[in-house]
């Protein structure tokens, strides 16, 4: 909804201010944040000029909102990341990390 409100040069007040709704309501359904019902969907839809269909046209998985990570996942996530930073630099300046050493063998006897 978001697009085709800027797509007509309207801000949330003035789009809220046509279709007869709080402007702080527009922003919370362009967040994925409310779920607009039909009644207020069709004001949607009159107040932008378009026919009903089109809010819908432009819906896909994509715009479902973002995945929700859990902390352990965001965790092993940016340690991986820092690692990963960490190499390309070494790669970058030419300086690979040293090769572990050996443990000292054993004696046989």
């Amino acid at each position: 909804m978001r697009r085709l409100r800027l797509e007509r040069k309207l801000s949330q007040e003035r789009l809220a201010e046509k279709a007869g709704l709080n402007y702080k309501y527009i922003g919370r359904i362009e967040l994925a944040k409310a779920e607009p019902g039909a009644d207020v969907l069709v004001r949607l839809a009159r107040a932008l000029e378009i026919p009903i269909g089109d809010l819908f046209a432009a819906i896909s998985l994509a715009d479902t909102g973002p995945h929700r990570l859990s902390p352990a996942d965001v965790d092993a996530l940016s340690s991986s990341l820092i690692a990963l930073t960490a190499v390309a630099e070494r790669i970058i300046a030419r300086q690979p990390q040293a090769l572990p050493s050996r443990a000292p063998r054993r004696s046989r006897r």
